[in-house]
């Protein structure tokens, strides 16, 4: 809720100090404390009535402002009464004023004990919350390695290396791996007729089987192949097998009709 605006005439003194007051009557107050108004130029019906048209302009009543205008109010009433009372009715007056006081303060303490289980209900709830306080934020380390060293000092590390780790050791031998055979077809044609002379015949099956290697497979198979096309041997199937044998002896010069 704003606060309203105060038009308050007759209390300044001339016409260039004319200005307005804003707010609750805690200004007023402020004026009235450093003897800048008199409090008998104050017409309290005035601000009660421009206080009362604004409120009755808002919606709801904002029950902290409406309060301390109360308040405010009540305090000016009671110094402008001062001053036209005299003797035993200030006397009066100031018992009044203590015992609105005493009532004053017995209404808070009844809010406050109101509102106390809240309040405890609030203190059990955080007494069993506990959280973790802030770590302070690291600033970036330079990890650089700043240190110089003389060599002397570099040979004794590595030699305290050496002799926690039992000594240096001594590097493995590297095994050579087998060199890849390459068989060559005249070669391997020659071997598969002296195999052929020296039996009667051999199967397809049985020749690849006598193979050690992929690459003997493979050059037994284009070795077949060569023979049969130069006519050294034949290839005959009886049950599902093939069969293999010589030709006139395998007499065809194979240097001649053979090439890597």
């Amino acid at each position: 809720m704003d606060n309203p605006t105060f038009h308050l005439e007759g209390i300044v003194k001339t016409r260039d100090e004319m200005q307005d007051f804003s707010g609750p009557l805690s200004l007023i107050l402020m004026l009235l404390s450093k003897n800048k108004i008199e409090i008998r130029d104050l017409k309290i019906s005035e601000i009660l009535d421009q206080y009362l048209a604004y409120i009755e302009q808002m919606q709801e009543m904002d029950l902290d402002v409406a309060s301390e205008f109360v308040q405010m109010a009540s305090h000016l009433l009671y110094i402008k009464t001062r001053t036209l009372l005299v003797g035993d009715e200030v006397e009066e007056l100031d018992e009044l004023m203590t015992s609105l006081e005493q009532l004053k303060c017995h209404d808070a303490y009844s809010s406050i004990k109101a509102i106390t289980p809240e309040l405890l209900t609030a203190y059990s709830r955080g007494s069993m919350t506990f959280s973790k306080p802030p770590e302070p934020l690291n600033p970036i380390i330079d990890k650089s390695y700043r240190y110089s060293h003389e060599p002397r000092e570099l040979l004794l590390a590595l030699s305290s290396v050496f002799s926690r780790s039992g000594g240096v050791q001594e590097p493995t031998k590297l095994v050579p791996m087998p060199k890849r055979i390459i068989y060559g077809v005249r070669e391997k044609c020659l071997q598969l007729v002296e195999l052929l002379r020296s039996c009667e015949g051999r199967t397809l099956k049985e020749l690849y089987l006598m193979s050690k290697s992929r690459s003997e497979v493979v050059a037994t198979f284009i070795s077949v192949l060569e023979l049969c096309s130069s006519g050294s041997i034949a290839i005959t199937e009886s049950g599902g097998e093939l069969s293999v044998s010589l030709v006139n002896d395998g007499d065809i010069r194979l240097s001649d009709m053979i090439t890597e």
